[in-house]
């Protein structure tokens, strides 16, 4: 599936939702392996004024041996690419 808003667009306001969408849009650029490999990421929450996202990565992230890279990599690249993020909180389930 790739990544999604698992809240749906009714949960975020228009600039909270931008933000979802542009996260949504990072990800599947530039961590096609994640539903390449049976996995999704979930942008559970976003926060405009401190510039946080919460990420659920889910399915075979789970159990992937190199899912602790790929969050690493997730934190360091997604605030150098989207300015208004300043804070990234990733999850594996």
């Amino acid at each position: 599936m790739g990544a999604d808003n698992r809240n749906g667009p009714d949960s975020f306001d228009n600039e909270s939702e931008k933000l979802a969408n542009d996260v949504a849009a990072f990800l599947r650029r530039n961590f096609p392996q994640i539903a390449m490999h049976g996995g999704n990421a979930a942008i559970q929450e976003v926060d405009t004024e401190s510039g946080a996202v919460w990420i659920q990565l889910s399915g075979a992230c789970g159990d992937c041996g190199i899912s602790p890279m790929t969050t690493r990599a997730i934190r360091d690249r997604l605030p150098m690419e989207i300015d208004r993020i300043r804070d990234v909180h990733v999850e594996t389930t």
